[in-house]
């Protein structure tokens, strides 16, 4: 008697949710969302900066060079119709292009200004590619760049997102920039100008780092 008195409501609950609109199909797809697709962040973010980081494997490389392996950190925005905004476009912007040996940066291309308007938030989105390859502290470089560019507008980062296989590289490479993890207590808080909430692309690495001065 108990397991039928436990059952039917069960049952009842069940069958209700299959009768509402959509049915069991909302609750798929909110596991089904692409955190990256360009639909996903037009609704998270105002403006988006895209990174394209490539290792110039051939360039410089020359026995006496002091400036191989060579990273290209190619970097362009886009800002987003998030909540109804009307924007004179939506389309990519080419915004600079970086060089590093390593970490240090070597060189730099200014293209374009960076127009995101005080006040709205982005996101720092380092895609994925197969061209990578040793960039890792380029990344994390190029991370504090960005954020520093951001912070001149006075406009907020919700997230840096970096291929999950250099995640942990790029988070302690950020190190030499002052940026560590910190736990923060209750009793003590933490006093930090900068922090950088650090994810992976696929998800399922994060990493909250603050500014600390020497």
């Amino acid at each position: 008697m108990n397991r039928a008195v436990r059952f039917f409501p069960l049952l009842f609950a069940f069958i209700l949710l299959l009768s509402l609109p959509g049915g069991l199909t909302a609750a798929q797809d909110s596991e089904d969302v692409d955190d990256f697709s360009d639909d996903t962040m037009n609704k998270r973010f105002d403006w988006v900066i895209m990174a394209d980081t490539t290792e110039m494997k051939n360039f410089l490389s020359f026995p006496s060079s002091g400036l191989h392996p060579v990273s290209k950190v190619k970097v362009a925005y886009r800002l987003t119709p998030r909540l109804g905004r009307e924007r004179s476009s939506y389309a990519a912007v080419a915004y600079e292009e970086l060089w590093y040996h390593e970490c240090r940066p070597i060189g730099c291309r200014k293209v374009h200004t960076l127009d995101i308007d005080s006040g709205q938030q982005g996101v720092i989105y380092f895609r994925p590619n197969s061209n990578m390859g040793n960039s890792h502290c380029a990344v994390a470089n190029a991370i504090v760049r960005l954020m520093l560019d951001t912070g001149l507008k006075q406009a907020m980062v919700s997230t840096v997102y970096v291929p999950s296989d250099i995640f942990d590289l790029v988070r302690s490479d950020l190190g030499q920039f002052n940026f560590f993890p910190y736990e923060i207590q209750p009793e003590t808080g933490i006093r930090s100008t900068m922090h950088i909430f650090l994810q992976s692309q696929p998800s399922g690495r994060e990493s909250s780092l603050f500014y600390f001065t020497n």
